[in-house]
């Protein structure tokens, strides 16, 4: 259907401009389907969480022979810090990728893991009050432990 006075230069632009809309909103969708995180589709998670006033903390902590507990921080900036989202998932995985995993996050962190005997994955589940958005913690349930 062509438009009066509309040259062959106006309908190539415009199949050209389809074309390109079409293929961007297909790569995107495939990426989202496939939860692929490529540049520049990337932090898919990010806008895939569903917001609630409920929720819960997944920490990893280090024991120590004494029982002294130290909570092993997730420098931000650090390559191996995106990784922490798989603290909530540790417990499926082989005894040796756990360990290995727990060994990378304690030197992320800077610590030995010889000064420690175990450590322990605790989820921590939360409730935010609406009006204040003041966040109340529950109490910390054991997810696995790990051997050092």
């Amino acid at each position: 259907m062509d438009r009066v006075g509309e040259g062959a230069d106006a309908r190539r632009e415009r199949r050209t401009a389809r074309w390109v809309t079409g293929s961007v909103v297909a790569v995107l969708l495939l990426a989202a389907a496939a939860e692929a995180e490529i540049w520049p589709v990337t932090a898919f998670r990010l806008f895939s969480t569903v917001r609630t006033a409920h929720g819960a903390a997944t920490t990893l902590v280090a024991v120590a022979p004494d029982g002294a507990r130290t909570i092993v921080p997730m420098p931000r900036g650090q390559l191996l810090a995106t990784t922490s989202h798989q603290l909530a998932h540790l417990d499926e995985e082989p005894p040796q990728t756990r360990h290995d995993k727990v060994v990378a996050w304690f030197g992320l962190a800077g610590l030995d893991p010889a000064d420690f005997d175990t450590a322990v994955v605790e989820r921590t589940p939360w409730t935010m009050d609406a009006r204040t958005h003041e966040r109340t913690s529950g109490t910390p349930e054991v997810v696995t432990e790990v051997d050092l």
